[in-house]
């Protein structure tokens, strides 16, 4: 369902006409009806899509196509890489740069945007901005369950796009995040639900730098130490939430300290960078990384 008076509206054409274009042959008449807009609105979101590199022909006037060869498929394989990725960031900028009281989409971390999982989107959107409630049918953990939910954002992280909403009739202020592409059925309902607060939205977003930071309050200190080039990393940017970093010591090491909202947010950065950074604190996530290091040497072990 699109959404005419979303202040996104641009990028949900965009999307909608990359996914047309991604089937067969688009008509610049054909979108201007359904999206309600003029045919120079249209032809300028063509321009766009085939400044970022998708090639397009014109069989015939006001009608539109992917050039042989072209699909979305084969630009995501290829990672949309330099000039062309660039463009395609810009076209995209907007429906993730506001913050997170404002707007439906927030980008938590890389933003990394991929029309192949548009899928629901356009509800989903509707029924934040309509404050609706949603039936849907969740996969997850290899099941399929019914919920009745209340979005409240979309949150855009590592290439995929997450539903932030909370389960009708479940304690307040309490939000789970849905992966859109696992929703296998959506129904927008009737009923309207009372959002959340733009700071309790905000405080639950807070600093988190990937999904797993966007937490209920959950809070855990940690402390590591890194040395040689993981010191010189954490050094030169910042990774974790509110990191605070310490001189380096006489061998180049440094402490870094910061609040984290779930394991995951350290863990894989532990694993890239061993042996050179270690968990001081807490004992918890040194054994979280250590279990997942020894289920992983069980499976190539049991490989050989």
């Amino acid at each position: 369902m699109y959404q005419k008076d979303s202040g996104d509206k641009k990028y949900f054409r965009v999307l909608n006409i990359l996914n047309r274009l991604n089937e067969g042959p688009v008509r610049i008449s054909d979108l201007s009806a359904e999206f309600g807009v003029s045919e120079r609105s249209i032809q300028r979101d063509i321009e766009r899509i085939n400044l970022t590199g998708f090639h397009l022909d014109t069989p015939q006037k006001g009608l539109y196509s992917f050039s042989s060869g072209v699909s979305l498929k084969s630009y995501m394989a290829g990672g949309l890489g330099g000039a062309i990725k660039d463009a395609f960031d810009k076209v995209f900028a907007r429906a993730t740069a506001a913050g997170a009281g404002e707007s439906p989409f927030y980008s938590v971390g890389a933003r990394v945007l991929n029309p192949l999982t548009r899928k629901f989107y356009e509800d989903i959107v509707f029924a934040i901005e309509q404050n609706k409630k949603l039936k849907v049918t969740y996969a997850a953990a290899g099941a399929s369950k019914e919920k009745t939910l209340c979005p409240v954002k979309i949150l855009a992280s590592e290439n995929f796009f997450y539903m932030m909403a909370s389960e009708d009739g479940g304690k307040a202020g309490e939000f789970r995040k849905y992966r859109v592409d696992r929703i296998k059925r959506l129904e927008i309902l009737p009923e309207e639900f009372t959002p959340p607060s733009k700071e309790l939205v905000k405080k639950v977003i807070g600093t988190a730098t990937t999904i797993w930071g966007v937490s209920e309050g959950k809070k855990i200190k940690i402390t590591l130490k890194a040395e040689g080039a993981a010191a010189d990393f954490l050094q030169s940017k910042e990774i974790l939430p509110g990191q605070k970093v310490s001189r380096p010591g006489q061998d180049g090491s440094v402490t870094v300290k910061a609040v984290i909202h779930h394991p995951m947010e350290v863990v894989p950065l532990v694993l890239h960078w061993m042996p050179e950074i270690t968990i001081i604190e807490p004992l918890e996530l040194r054994a979280e990384a250590k279990n997942r290091i020894d289920a992983y040497l069980a499976k190539q072990k049991n490989r050989s």
